[in-house]
């Protein structure tokens, strides 16, 4: 029998496909994604790919650290450019301006600079005043990821660690969001707003591990805990945020203005799943997968939901069974969104060519590619088209559905890096190309008692 998330009829053609060109900067290289992967000078070739492949809408990063590099002076010359690109071939952009650590150097601190929220919601009414046209936003994409990379590992900008370093950055987001978005909505006609995090689960294999896991769980629900003004005394971070300055004006802000959202964008990748033990992370559990932990964010949050990031970093092959698998946990989702007087708003692969630099995590500029991509990167940058970008055209035109997507046998690396060997047991049922039996029996991970919420 087929695993319960495949019971549902092929619902060929019943949601848009959509996508996204990479666009994060290299904090302290006056550089970013859109340099080095070169879609900021090859856009008009890009773009051109996106309209002939049927794509109408599309997330779109506007390089807020490249326009204000000068402190309330706006240099909208690139930005003019690529706009009116946009709008003659007709698309449609969901405006990202802040992407990851993609803010003007002059903001100590990032997130935490006590001028954040102020200088944003200015640059963004600026922008929404030059661009009247444009509608959809993310106000800042994935909240709680940057925070973590930033102000709990560390990696990013400003590069501070614990639970005293994230705490700052997730206040500091949260101001400027709901700022931001309530200027938006006093001044955009028809504003539509695409919340865009990741979608996240942590699990305790260990004893040792269950402090971290339940302080991951409840992380990862902050930031739009606060937004939406379920955050009070009772909640388990509410004595970390009064510790760092959140006042009780604040919350009742929140509670009576929650901020406006009409699509929860979640992000989905292999890894948006972890296991934990004593001596660090691991697979051996068996994930719930994309439907199931969509749900867990519905039945907090009920908004029309997107998938709003998915990707898998290998051949064109391991891509394109990762796309089977996804849209196949999107199309049975859809029956359970319904149920609940709502929608499923669309599947985004992202990013339609390959990036560059996320070996280093965009720390340094090296044009390093990413093969991740729907469209993949030539040695010479050139956008090649493949098996992969024939199959996402289809899917955009509404003509197949996963049952009609071949999967072929990922490659070690990445089952086991890349982490992709504990969704196995959901692929049981694959009609591998290669002729070869499933994997999955073999490879399954052995499902562990997981606690940690």
């Amino acid at each position: 029998m087929p695993p319960d998330h495949a019971r549902h009829a092929d619902p060929a053609g019943q949601f848009s496909f959509l996508s996204g060109f990479e666009g994060t900067q290299m904090f302290g290289h006056d550089t970013d994604v859109l340099d080095t992967s070169e879609h900021a000078r090859r856009y008009p070739e890009d773009l051109g790919l996106l309209a002939a492949d049927g794509l109408k809408e599309f997330r779109c990063c506007i390089p807020w650290h490249k326009i204000e590099r000068v402190r309330g002076i706006y240099d909208w010359t690139w930005t003019d450019s690529y706009l009116r690109q946009i709008r003659q071939l007709r698309l449609r952009p969901i405006v990202d301006p802040l992407h990851h650590t993609s803010f003007p150097h002059w903001l100590t601190h990032g997130f935490a600079d006590p001028q954040f929220p102020r200088r944003y919601t200015a640059f963004l009414a600026a922008f929404s005043r030059r661009y009247p046209w444009v509608t959809h936003f993310t106000v800042v994409n994935e909240p709680v990821a940057t925070a973590i990379l930033s102000g709990f590992i560390g990696a990013w900008y400003p590069h501070w660690r614990g639970r005293d370093g994230v705490a700052p950055m997730i206040l500091g987001v949260v101001r400027a969001i709901h700022q931001a978005t309530a200027m938006l909505e006093a001044s955009v006609p028809g504003l539509r707003i695409v919340h865009v995090d990741t979608c996240e689960k942590h699990c305790a294999l260990d004893a040792a591990s269950r402090d971290h896991a339940a302080f991951s769980n409840h992380l990862r629900f902050a930031v739009l805990d606060l937004l939406l003004g379920r955050m009070d005394a009772a909640h388990p971070l509410y004595a970390l945020f009064r510790r760092h300055g959140l006042t009780a004006a604040e919350l009742a802000l929140y509670r009576d203005q929650p901020a406006r959202i009409d699509v929860l964008g979640l992000d989905y990748y292999a890894h948006s799943e972890m296991g934990w033990t004593r001596a660090g992370s691991s697979d051996a559990f068996r994930p719930l997968g994309f439907r199931g932990l969509a749900m867990e964010y519905i039945a907090r949050y009920p908004f029309d939901v997107m998938l709003s990031e998915t990707n898998m970093r290998g051949r064109i092959e391991d891509r394109m069974t990762w796309l089977k698998y996804m849209v196949r946990e999107c199309e049975a989702l859809m029956p359970d969104l319904q149920a609940r007087g709502l929608r499923f708003d669309g599947f985004c692969w992202y990013p339609f060519i390959d990036s560059t630099d996320w070996d280093s995590l965009c720390r340094t500029p090296d044009r390093n590619i990413d093969p991740q991509g729907i469209y993949y990167l030539s040695h010479r940058f050139d956008r090649m088209p493949s098996e992969l970008s024939q199959i996402y055209a289809q899917l955009a035109a509404g003509k197949i559905g996963s049952a009609q997507i071949p999967a072929y046998q990922m490659e070690t690396p990445v089952l086991v890096q890349r982490r992709a060997g504990k969704f196995l047991c959901h692929m049981a049922d694959f009609d591998w190309q290669d002729g070869s039996p499933s994997p999955a029996a073999a490879l399954c991970p052995r499902v562990l008692a997981l606690s940690g919420d």
